[in-house]
């Protein structure tokens, strides 16, 4: 891959000189002329040149059998051989050619002097009227013996527009980003890999490799059920990876499916009788989700030898088991030296329900708190409807502050109306003010989720609360409930009055700017998107919108760059922002970055289980740009398709006019 080297046709080159040179032509009486000081008469220049491409392609199969001493001195008779080449063209008044500078490059690299070799190269991408992909890989290949990885990036990123859907560039980006442990980067160039194989090469080398990596990038930035889909295309070529396997079991046991979870463990089990960790982590979940067998299983482990003298398990077991003598110490001091673990939290909170400890409901609490945090929150519901049945029927306020915590549970886990009775519940129980303020809010907050499509209900919840008790954050909310209603006028005002509350809240004015772009109010929209930038210089939101609203007006296109880039800097992997970047390309003219940009868009929707129409229309207009119709309605109408709209009679005359012009 990394060797620019056509060698049958060099060492017919050489052959055929030498075959010159021996057999000189005997009808031909003309004396011979010297093509180079450094030459016998008659023999061209080109023989120095083709003596070197010998000497390396010597040099590369002795590397080859391993034979190091033989390769060096093939790679240092080839340089020899093209510095008399490069001597015999300067005395032509000539300089090194692409060709003999790239094989001096790749000699100095094999030979261990990466900075003679970037010089080289540098010469070569001079002197070449088409920067080369094996060019290009070679300086990556430089600055990787370098040990610099962001400039290995840098490289192969300045480039790429010349080879947008390479399989080996985006392969290679993908894998430098992540060696360089920027997941989000890694990600955007793993992502636009796969959607060139799903399109291009679906028979890539890089297919499953790519699914693999797409699963761990995608665990790493919270995208747990994209994480699952890819790691399972991966699962169904490569069944035995254990490391995968377990990883399956990990992200389930995170989204609280223990079903699956065990699913996955077992199968490490099965196929690895040896394994430790995922016996133990399956000895957990059977105690945190199925008690009534645990104790079975927990003996299944004593009989394997898989239970430790030391750490959770052997506490697990013996409180299974009902052995309750001197655990309570054993996991105080366990919880002490680890108190990032839940099992042994839970399993104190169990002992302590047994014990009737009076400091329960404070071990209940922090016990939910912790399974919250792990996003257990279906477990950390039950703890909660536990801890409240223990309370006695004069403790209502107590009553109040569980029912606040079970409906935050049932929020994350979707259950929006059973939240909403929860907090309602809660409300009504509670006599504390400020408490009561703080559930209202999170009450019009829940209303306005899901498809409940419930924002008159938000907004009247927040207007009584608003009247007894004005916060700035409820007129927040309401704002974007008014938002949400299309009374953008009514939304600008409680924006307006959140903002004289608390004027340095970035987030105020971005909502604001907003509903004035829905009214079309163009300087007002443009000023509060830069007080946002102004007081957040990491306001990615704002920099996207600001810039794509200059693109579209045709205004500012370089400062509407700078947002994009900017935004897209931020967040590489925000599909929105890519398209906008594509966009400004688009309006420069640039159609090769803008399509290189739109199609990260594209892939990165796909990758989020989505597929934008407006992403589509844009790759449309480039393609009509470049004049390549036929590519042009294929997105057209791809966009026609994912559009939700009844009609876009916009596009629908789009796809008739080009359509027209395809036909002539």
């Amino acid at each position: 891959m990394f060797q620019a080297i056509k060698t049958l046709n060099y060492q017919f080159l050489f052959v055929f000189l030498c075959f010159l040179s021996v057999f000189p032509n005997q009808a031909d009486p003309t004396p011979k002329q010297k093509d180079c000081s450094l030459l016998e008469p008659g023999v061209p220049s080109e023989y120095l040149l083709s003596r070197a491409i010998y000497e390396q392609i010597d040099g590369y199969q002795a590397n080859n059998r391993k034979k190091t001493t033989e390769a060096k001195l093939g790679f240092e008779n080839s340089v020899s051989f093209l510095d008399k080449y490069h001597a015999c063209l300067k005395e032509k008044g000539q300089g090194p050619s692409a060709q003999s500078a790239e094989i001096q490059a790749q000699n100095y690299l094999e030979l261990g002097y990466p900075g003679k070799a970037w010089e080289w190269s540098e010469i070569a991408k001079q002197n070449t009227k088409e920067v080369t992909k094996e060019l290009v890989i070679l300086q990556m290949r430089i600055r990787l013996r370098e040990q610099d990885l962001t400039k290995a990036t840098e490289v192969l990123e300045r480039d790429l527009v010349s080879f947008p859907n390479d399989p080996d560039f985006l392969y290679l980006l993908g894998n430098l980003y992540f060696e360089r442990k920027m997941w989000n980067q890694s990600l955007l160039y793993y992502t636009a890999l796969s959607f060139v194989i799903e399109r291009r090469d679906n028979h890539s080398k890089y297919k499953y490799i790519t699914a693999k990596s797409l699963g761990e990038l995608n665990y790493k930035l919270d995208y747990p059920k994209i994480a699952i889909k890819r790691y399972n295309e991966y699962n169904s070529v490569n069944k035995n990876d254990m490391e995968v396997l377990f990883r399956l079991a990990q992200i389930y046991f995170v989204l609280g499916d223990f079903k699956m979870s065990k699913f996955y463990l077992e199968q490490v089990r099965e196929k690895n009788s040896r394994d430790i960790d995922a016996s133990h982590m399956l000895a957990e979940i059977y105690f945190l989700e199925a008690r009534d067998l645990a104790p079975q299983f927990f003996d299944t482990l004593k009989k394997e030898k898989k239970i430790p003298k030391d750490g959770i398990i052997p506490i697990l077991y013996q409180l299974v088991n009902g052995r309750t003598i001197g655990l309570d110490e054993k996991l105080r001091n366990f919880i002490k030296a680890n108190p990032g673990r839940l099992s042994p939290r839970v399993a104190f909170l169990e002992l302590a329900d047994n014990l009737n400890d009076p400091d329960y409901e404070q071990i209940n609490a922090e016990t939910a708190q912790y399974a919250y945090e792990y996003r257990q929150y279906g477990l950390a519901e039950k703890i909660l409807k536990r801890g409240k049945q223990r309370l006695n029927s004069t403790q209502v306020e107590e009553k109040a502050s569980y029912l606040e915590k079970i409906a935050n549970c049932q929020e994350m886990l979707g259950q929006w109306n059973h939240a909403i009775l929860s907090m309602k519940e809660a409300i009504v129980l509670s006599s504390d003010l400020e408490k009561k303020f703080r559930m209202r809010f999170r009450l019009a907050y829940l209303y306005l989720q899901g498809n409940l499509k419930k924002e008159k209900v938000s907004v009247d919840i927040l207007s009584g609360t608003i009247s007894e008790n004005p916060n700035p954050t409820h007129y927040y909310l309401r704002g974007l409930s008014y938002f949400q209603l299309e009374k953008y006028k009514e939304s600008i005002k409680d924006y307006t009055q959140a903002i004289e509350m608390d004027p340095t809240n970035p987030n105020f004015y971005f909502y604001r700017a907003t509903a004035y772009d829905k009214l079309k109010q163009f300087p007002e929209t443009e000023s509060d998107l830069k007080k946002t930038i102004s007081l957040n210089p990491n306001a990615s939101n704002a920099m996207n919108y600001l810039g794509y609203l200059y693109a579209e007006k045709d205004m500012f296109p370089d400062e509407a760059k700078q947002l994009l880039t900017q935004a897209v800097t931020l967040e590489p992997d925000n599909p929105a922002y890519q398209d906008s970047l594509g966009w400004v390309y688009y309006r420069k003219k640039d159609y090769n970055l803008a399509l290189l940009h739109l199609n990260f868009a594209a892939s990165l929707a796909l990758e989020r289980g989505f597929e934008d129409p407006v992403i589509y229309e844009h790759l449309g207009d480039v393609y009509l740009a470049k004049k390549d119709p036929v590519n042009a309605v294929q997105f057209f109408k791809l966009s026609l398709s994912k559009d939700k709209q009844t009609s876009n009679k916009d596009l629908v005359s789009k796809i008739k006019r080009v359509e027209k012009e395809i036909s002539e």
